[in-house]
């Protein structure tokens, strides 16, 4: 009886988390993801490195919420065509991660790779 009780709260938990970290991802929106582009893209032009640092810190929080949505999206696809098209979607976004996150140790002398990258990321963000 213990175990199936135990099962049972691994369940719901697991479905609650599952839940929770695919409704905090929505808020990401492509609108709002260019928002901190740009924000980030104004303080390193103003010589605001820490600033921008921490606006990049955001973005990257940002990225990872939607890496979260499409992996959530694959294992929620209904069909094989849907999995292929969200499993593309996310090795896309993963790839672009990948860049962004080696060009992150120099915002200022990347900054037009950076800005590059970050709206290649923005265009997979759906």
């Amino acid at each position: 009886m213990k175990r199936i009780l135990f099962a049972c709260f691994l369940l719901t938990a697991s479905l609650t988390v599952t839940s929770v970290q695919h409704a905090s991802a929505q808020s990401v929106t492509a609108a709002s993801f260019m928002a901190k582009v740009d924000e980030m893209d104004a303080y390193i032009g103003a010589g605001n490195i820490p600033m921008a640092k921490a606006t990049f810190d955001t973005l990257n929080s940002m990225m990872i919420k939607v890496l979260g949505v499409t992996k959530a999206s694959i294992y929620g696809a209904t069909t094989p065509a849907d999995k292929a098209t969200y499993n593309a979607i996310i090795t896309n976004q993963i790839s672009i991660y990948q860049a962004i996150w080696k060009l992150k140790v120099d915002l200022a002398l990347n900054r037009t790779v950076i800005r590059v990258k970050l709206q290649e990321f923005d265009l997979t963000i759906y």
